[in-house]
């Protein structure tokens, strides 16, 4: 199928182009720059700005694509004015979900994120692992407006109920070339404990994305993806209590050192589940 793929220049972006390239899929890569130079990605590649509703008919009429993976967002929210962070992804989601259901796009695949569930932003969970149900509230721009886009995507449904939308919350994404930061990570698990010490391969990213638009589902459904283990050599339940003051948190019969994110959910709808741990890359 014809595939555009917004942000696809990005670092999760490049992947979810070739991962949907590899699969036969012929992709459209919209994003504000090309790729960086020696980033060799397959497809088109078309300047849009998001934000412009304008635009984002036109280059959706213009290809008329199959699908659509929404990842472009602000990538670096730190450091920039709360409400230019929360005007650009708030903006291109509404503008990118809307065009693709007038379109007749069959399936909408969006980046969510970790940041939804408040954790990183000192929530505890009701429960380790936790799954899709754990939400609270983040005083944060750029997590509101994730959150948002899932909220904009439930209306969408009610508009255009043949196009279904899944949202993936992706938790902190590592590039393959990045793990060196992780590593970091464990030298001063503190480092870590905003996400519960969770990480996801880039590669993965690109493999949920493939997994979740060539799947079926219906209205729309938010999904945890993140790597089966966590990014650290202690175990979880140590980590916890140390840094959580939490001592029963974590469930009996888990893993000490997998997730604290059930991505149970991805693998029942769409038989996907995270194949990249730090345990076995470069610089990990």
């Amino acid at each position: 199928m014809r595939v555009v793929v917004t942000g696809g220049s990005g670092r999760a972006g490049r992947e979810v182009v070739r991962a949907l390239a590899d699969n036969g899929h012929e992709v459209v890569n919209l994003d504000l720059a090309p790729p960086p130079p020696g980033v060799d990605l397959p497809g088109t590649f078309c300047h849009v700005e998001l934000t412009d509703l304008g635009e984002v008919y036109d280059v959706l009429f213009q290809f008329r694509p199959d699908g659509v993976c929404h990842l472009a967002a602000n990538p670096s929210p730190e450091g920039q004015a709360r409400i230019d962070v929360f005007r650009n992804n708030t903006l291109s989601a509404f503008n990118v979900l809307q065009a693709a259901g007038d379109v007749g796009v069959r399936r909408v695949v969006y980046a969510s994120s970790e940041t939804v569930t408040g954790i990183i932003h000192g929530a505890k969970p009701s429960r380790v692992p936790f799954d899709e149900s754990e939400r609270h509230d983040a005083p944060n721009a750029y997590a509101l407006s994730k959150y948002l886009s899932e909220v904009i995507a439930d209306s969408m449904t009610l508009r255009y109920p043949a196009t279904p939308y899944v949202g993936l919350r992706l938790s902190n994404v590592i590039p393959a070339d990045g793990y060196a930061m992780l590593a970091a990570r464990r030298a001063d698990p503190a480092q870590g404990a905003f996400n519960l010490w969770s990480y996801v391969d880039a590669r993965d990213v690109g493999t949920a994305f493939r997994a979740a638009l060539e799947g079926e589902s219906t209205g729309n459904e938010v999904f945890l993806v993140a790597a089966a283990d966590t990014a650290m050599e202690r175990g979880l339940r140590d980590l916890v209590a140390e840094h959580l003051g939490e001592t029963d948190l974590v469930a009996a019969g888990h893993d000490d050192h997998a997730s604290a994110f059930d991505c149970g959910k991805m693998e029942r709808v769409f038989g996907w589940r995270a194949v990249y741990s730090w345990r076995d890359q470069p610089g990990g």
